[in-house]
C-alpha cells in the first residue's frame, strides 16, 4: 500500500526558559519600523526628566539668594539666570524676586512640553505595536492548520486576540512610557545628586540591591498568577460564546442553570487569580516605599553631619535633599509596572508561542488552470491528530469526470472527514489523494481549492452585504452580471430583491434574520459563482423545504452536468439519479452501484431507505 504522509513541522522548540529579556527585546523589536517616533519620545521624556533636575537645583538657588550667599549662581538654573538676565544694581534678593518666578515657569512649560512629546509619540509606537501584533496574530489563525483549531476551542483563541493582546498593550503602552519616564528621571536625579556630593549618594545605591530582590521575586509570583488569568479568561470567553450563540437550545431545554454554574466557576477561578496577582502587587509597593523610607532617613542622618554640612551651601543641602526626596515616586512608580510587564509579558509568551505555530504545509508547486475533475482515492487511512480510531480505513474509490457520486451512510462513518482530507484540511495520513493523476499535495494548496466549491450543511454567511456573501474571497471582482445569474440559478433572487436594500442589505451575525432555507440558497448561489470543477454538497438542501428542494435541485443538476460532484445526504431520495452510490460505515466501503443495484442487494442502503421511507 502507497504510503503518502505528510506531518506539519511541530513547533520550534524553545531552548531552556525564556528569560523576561528575551520575551521583552523580542517584543521591542516591533519598534524597528517607528524608531524616528520612538526618538521623538525618548527626547520628550529626556527634557521632562532634566526639567524635574532644575526643580531641585531652583531650590538651591531659591535659598541661596535668600541667604544672600555667594553660591547662588553655582547652580545650573542660579548660572543660567545670571547668564541671561540683567542683575546689574540689584542684591541676591531682589534679583531672585525676579529670576526665580520666571525660571519656575520656564520649567514648568519645559516638563509640560517634553511630557506632552514622550506620551504621545510612546503612545503612538505602542498603539502601532499593538496594531502589527492583533493583525499578525489574527492573519496566523487564518492560515493555521485544522489541527490546530481541534486543539483550541474558539472561545480561547477569540480570548488571544482580545483579552491577550490588550495584556501586551499595558506591557508597552503604559508599562514602557512609566519605564522610560521613570527610568530616566531617576537617572537625572542620581546624576545630580552626584554631581553635589558622590558620597552621600552611595546610601540611595547600598539600598538599590534589596529593591532589586523584592522586585525578583514577586516578579516570579505575577508571572504564575497573569498566566493562570489568561487561561481562566480563555474559560470565561469559551461558556459566554457557547451560552449566546446557543441561546434558543439553553432556554429550552432549561439550560440556564447549568450554564450560569460553568461561568460562575470560569469567572470565580479568574478572580481568585487577580487577587493573588493584587496581593503580590500591594504587598511589593510598601516594602519598597519602607526600603526608599530607610535609605533616605538615613541619607539625613549622614547629611546632618557637621563635618558633611561644612562642604554645603544651605541652597545645596536641600537641592540634595530635594532631589533625594524626588525619587521616591518614580521608583514606586517603577516597582509598580512589574504587575503590568508581568502580564504582558505572560500574555506576550502565549502570542508568540502563536506565532511561531506551523501554518498549512504548502509545498506543492502543481497549477491548473481547470482540472478535469478525475478523482482517485488508493488505500486511503486516516485519523485524527491525538486519537488512534481510524476515521477511514483502506478506502480506495476511483472518479470519472463529470460523475455523479454518493456518499451514504450513518454519521460517523467518515463521509465529511473524505471531503475534509480531499480539500487538505488534514494532511496526515496513509495513502493517495490525487486530483487528475496529480496528488492533491503536490498542487499549490490555493490552486487546489480553486478546483472545489463546496455547500454544506452548516451554512456560514458574513456580516456583510448579501452580494458580498454571494462575491465572496477571491470571487469578489466577478462581474455584477454573474453574481446576480448565480443567485437567480439559486432561485435565492426573489427574496433577496424583496429586502429592505435588495443585494445591499447587511445580513446580521452569521445570517440573522434568513431562514435556513434562505441561507443554504446563498451558499448554493456562492458555489455556482465560483464555477469549480469539482463541487462538493454536504447535505446542501437539508434546509430547505419540499417545494424549494425539487426548484433547486433542477438547478443543481444544471451545474453538475458538465462537473465531478461528490454529495454527502442523509435523504436518499435526493441521490436516486446518481451516477454511482458509495455506501460507507465505521470508515469503510462496504458497498457501491447504482440506487437500483444497491436496494436488490438489500444491504445497509436498502435498510437506510426502507427506513427514511417509513419514517
Amino acid at each position: 500500500m502507497a504510503n503518502r504522509e505528510i506531518s506539519a513541522k511541530s513547533m520550534p522548540k524553545r531552548s531552556g526558559k525564556v528569560s523576561d529579556w528575551q520575551l521583552y527585546g523580542r517584543l521591542l523589536r516591533y519598534i524597528v519600523p517607528y524608531w524616528y517616533i520612538f526618538l521623538f519620545s525618548i527626547l520628550g521624556y529626556v527634557v521632562y526628566s532634566l526639567g524635574n533636575v532644575l526643580l531641585a537645583d531652583l531650590m538651591q538657588f531659591l535659598l541661596d539668594s535668600l541667604n544672600e550667599s555667594d553660591a547662588a549662581d553655582s547652580g545650573l538654573v542660579g548660572g543660567a539666570a545670571y547668564a541671561v538676565l540683567d542683575s546689574t544694581g540689584m542684591t541676591s534678593l531682589e534679583f531672585a524676586r525676579i529670576a526665580v518666578p520666571l525660571a519656575a515657569i520656564s520649567l514648568a512649560c519645559i516638563r509640560a512640553t517634553g511630557f506632552f512629546v514622550g506620551t504621545y509619540f510612546m503612545n503612538h509606537v505602542a498603539r502601532s505595536l499593538i496594531h502589527e501584533m492583533r493583525c499578525q496574530l489574527f492573519d496566523k489563525m487564518l492560515v493555521a492548520p485544522s489541527s490546530y483549531y481541534d486543539q483550541h476551542s474558539q472561545g480561547v483563541l477569540i480570548s488571544k486576540i482580545t483579552y491577550n493582546v490588550e495584556q501586551v498593550s499595558g506591557a508597552v503602552t503604559k508599562a514602557l512610557k512609566i519605564l522610560v519616564r521613570e527610568g530616566f528621571t531617576v537617572a537625572a536625579l542620581l546624576t545630580y545628586m552626584l554631581y553635589l556630593n558622590w558620597r552621600l549618594s552611595l546610601v540611595f545605591f547600598a539600598v538599590a540591591p534589596f529593591i532589586a530582590l523584592v522586585v525578583t521575586v514577586v516578579g516570579k509570583h505575577f508571572r504564575r498568577y497573569s498566566k493562570r488569568i489568561q487561561a481562566s479568561m480563555g474559560d470565561v470567553t469559551q461558556v459566554s460564546n457557547e451560552s449566546i450563540g446557543a441561546y434558543k437550545e439553553v432556554r429550552v431545554y432549561g439550560g440556564q442553570g447549568q450554564q450560569s454554574d460553568r461561568f460562575r466557576a470560569a469567572s470565580e477561578y479568574n478572580r481568585v487569580q487577580s487577587l493573588k496577582l493584587a496581593f503580590a502587587d500591594a504587598v511589593s509597593t510598601p516594602v519598597i516605599q519602607t526600603l526608599l523610607a530607610a535609605s533616605l532617613s538615613t541619607l539625613v542622618w549622614f547629611a546632618l553631619n557637621p563635618s558633611i554640612l561644612a562642604g554645603f551651601s544651605a541652597g545645596s543641602l536641600v537641592a540634595f535633599l530635594t532631589a533625594a526626596g524626588q525619587l521616591g515616586k518614580p521608583i514606586r512608580s517603577l516597582s509598580g509596572i512589574q504587575a503590568i510587564i508581568q502580564r504582558g509579558l505572560a500574555a506576550a509568551e502565549d502570542i508568540f508561542a502563536q506565532l511561531d505555530e506551523e501554518s498549512e504545509i504548502d509545498r506543492g508547486n502543481h497549477v491548473s488552470e481547470r482540472a478535469r475533475g478525475e478523482l482517485a482515492i488508493r488505500n486511503l487511512s486516516f485519523s485524527y491528530p491525538g486519537s488512534d480510531v481510524a476515521v477511514l480505513d483502506n478506502i480506495s474509490l476511483q472518479v470519472e469526470p463529470g460523475q455523479t457520486i454518493a456518499l451514504v451512510g450513518r454519521s460517523g462513518s467518515g463521509k465529511t472527514t473524505l471531503i475534509q482530507l480531499l480539500s487538505r484540511f488534514y494532511t496526515r495520513y496513509e495513502g493517495e489523494i490525487l486530483l487528475d493523476g496529480v496528488a492533491i499535495e503536490d498542487y499549490q494548496l490555493a490552486n487546489l481549492r480553486d478546483q472545489l466549491a463546496m455547500v454544506s450543511q452548516n451554512v456560514t454567511l458574513f456580516n456583510d452585504t448579501v452580494y458580498n456573501n454571494i462575491a465572496y474571497g477571491s470571487l469578489a471582482g466577478r462581474p455584477r452580471e454573474q453574481v446576480l445569474a448565480a443567485a437567480e440559478s439559486a432561485y435565492a433572487s426573489e427574496f433577496i430583491e424583496a429586502m429592505p436594500d435588495g443585494y445591499e442589505t447587511v445580513l446580521g451575525d452569521d445570517g440573522g434574520g434568513l431562514s435556513g432555507g434562505q441561507r443554504q440558497r446563498i451558499a448554493i448561489a456562492r458555489a455556482i459563482l465560483k464555477n469549480a470543477p469539482v463541487l462538493v454538497l454536504d447535505e446542501a438542501t437539508s434546509a430547505l423545504d419540499n417545494e424549494s428542494e425539487h426548484r433547486i435541485q433542477r438547478a443543481l443538476e444544471s451545474i453538475m452536468a458538465d462537473r465531478t460532484t461528490l454529495v454527502i445526504a442523509h435523504r436518499l431520495s435526493t441521490v436516486e439519479h446518481a451516477d454511482s452510490i458509495v455506501v460507507m460505515d465505521a470508515g469503510q466501503i462496504v458497498a457501491m452501484g447504482s440506487h437500483a443495484e444497491l436496494l436488490e442487494q438489500g444491504g445497509l442502503y436498502a435498510q437506510l431507505y426502507h427506513q427514511e421511507f417509513t419514517d
